[in-house]
């Protein structure tokens, strides 16, 4: 054998190596990832779904018939609050509450949980002399591609959502029917099987660019924002920074995909009318807008919306605050195991084995039980 082919061959097996060591993406799903989204998630859209109702109303009043034809005068921003309590009741302020928690929970929790997972996955591609940009193109690729997966499973909750806020009827007078049920219902009998589809593309265009830049630049500004030694969420610093440099990503990434969100609840509703301004078009939607709005009919209630959206950052710093706990337990947890001899050979047994059952050392975390293989411990990146 020559010296050329035995460097072939070891060139190979490195490669081969190298292979085999990359994360799939299934080993890179975490229960502490979908806890710290389940949780952050639920807090947060509790809290804040009046708001959100209010704003989808006002964006979406210029293709809501009743408003179009003034049967029903237009809301204005400031008395959109008291009106609502007086026409429909303090209920009112939550109508579409819950689909709404069903399309948004599981969706946020899923798009964190599956972004880390493409993340890791993909980040050994670029190499440890990737550069920066190839870095943030690897974060917005995994943040976008999560957002879709996330969406297009849980759409027709969103579906129901955008109707049910969007209802200006009272109790005896609902517009799409009183709930999550009823209004799926009456949308398939006058609109087909697949309307609760309906806007899904210019959704998916709109959640991809929203949360590749709403992760993207967050998870690649962060190292240089919070530096080599980075304080944890825990402390006072850690938090204040992490606030900050969501509150920025949130706003960039929602300024940027805020027309093509306008676009995606005027069709939800519009094609609910006898007589659709839109006719379930995309570019006739944007040019009616254009030519009866102008441009600000794409950034309608624009600063309304950025006040709400830039809390939204608080999401990204809850799950890096849940994430940060979650890890100083499991420390306080490998080191109560390790105190003593026993403990200490015990430890070392289990870092032999991977991190063995119950036993994870501080940096690991443990994953999913999948059909593919039993539960594995695997360095964080």
């Amino acid at each position: 054998m020559t010296a050329g082919s035995a460097d072939a061959d070891a060139a190979a097996a490195d490669a081969a190596a190298e292979k085999r060591r990359r994360p799939r993406l299934v080993e890179c799903v975490s229960v502490s990832d979908l806890a710290a989204g389940l949780a952050t998630s639920a807090l947060y859209t509790t809290a804040t779904y009046p708001v959100h109702r209010v704003k989808v109303l006002l964006q979406t009043q210029d293709a809501n018939p009743r408003i179009v034809s003034g049967s029903i005068a237009r809301y204005s921003f400031v008395a959109s609050f008291a009106r609502l309590l007086r026409e429909q009741g303090p209920s009112g302020l939550w109508r579409g509450n819950t689909p709404y928690l069903l399309r948004h929970v599981p969706s946020i929790a899923l798009s964190f949980t599956l972004k880390d997972g493409l993340r890791e996955a993909l980040l050994p591609l670029v190499g440890e002399s990737g550069t920066g940009w190839r870095v943030l193109a690897v974060n917005a690729l995994s943040g976008g591609l999560a957002g879709v997966v996330s969406l297009a499973l849980v759409y027709p909750f969103e579906f129901a959502t955008v109707r049910m806020a969007a209802d200006l009827g009272n109790a005896a007078d609902r517009q799409y029917g009183t709930t999550m049920r009823a209004t799926w219902l009456q949308a398939v009998r006058k609109e087909g099987l697949l309307s609760t589809y309906r806007g899904l593309p210019v959704a998916a265009s709109s959640m991809a660019l929203y949360k590749a830049l709403y992760f993207g630049l967050y998870d690649s500004a962060k190292p240089y924002v919070l530096g080599a030694d980075a304080p944890p969420a825990t402390t006072p610093l850690g938090l204040a920074l992490r606030t900050g440099l969501a509150g920025a990503t949130t706003f960039t990434a929602a300024s940027v995909s805020y027309p093509l969100d306008i676009i995606r609840k005027r069709l939800i509703v519009d094609t609910a009318a006898e007589a659709p301004q839109y006719g379930g078009s995309f570019r006739r939607c944007v040019a009616e807008i254009a030519r009866r709005e102008g441009v600000r009919g794409f950034y309608r209630f624009y600063f309304y919306d950025m006040g709400f959206r830039v809390f939204g950052g608080l999401v990204l710093v809850g799950y890096d605050l849940f994430q940060d706990m979650l890890r100083q337990r499991q420390q306080k947890e490998f080191e109560r195991r390790s105190a003593g001899p026993a403990g200490s050979a015990r430890a070392l047994g289990d870092l032999a084995e991977g991190g063995g059952k119950g036993g994870d050392a501080p940096g690991r975390q443990l994953r999913l039980q999948l059909p593919l293989g039993p539960l594995e411990a695997r360095d964080k990146r």
